[in-house]
């Protein structure tokens, strides 16, 4: 009796188990790390650098943010909260607490900076230096 193997379908097969290992692999080790991470976006116009940075569940109790030259600091803690006695069925909200520290790519006046938290998302607004801002200058004629 004679069988048949299947080369390609074979291979096919275990590329197929293979990449579905590595992406469950990559997917749990991606979901564990970004679950302390603060994801930031910086901008900057002719006036002001902002800094919004995502931050659910934090409370602005356990949020701390200095500026120290030209660099920016942002601490926060989140704490989860579980009722005693309740049986858990899936936990993947946990409290966190990280520092995150940026240098700014221009300087900014110090008493000018603002922060704002709402719905999650805090917002930094820094006034640039005043000798960093554009200035208009008249020419006298004469």
């Amino acid at each position: 009796m004679l069988f048949r193997f299947d080369t390609i379908g074979h291979t096919r097969s275990l590329m197929n188990e293979l990449h579905n290992q590595l992406a469950n692999f990559y997917e749990e080790d991606a979901r564990v790390l970004n679950q302390d991470r603060c994801w930031v976006d910086m901008q900057e116009d002719e006036q002001a650098l902002t800094v919004h940075a995502d931050l659910p569940g934090v409370d602005d109790e356990d949020l701390d943010i200095t500026l120290q030259g030209e660099v920016l600091s942002i601490s926060a803690k989140r704490q989860v909260q579980r009722p005693d006695g309740a049986r858990a069925h899936l936990l993947e909200r946990r409290p966190f607490e990280f520092t995150r520290s940026f240098s700014l790519p221009t300087r900014v006046d110090p008493e000018s900076v603002r922060a704002t938290l709402k719905d999650g998302v805090l917002t930094v607004r820094m006034d640039k230096a005043p000798e960093i801002k554009p200035r208009q200058i008249t020419v006298n004629v004469g």
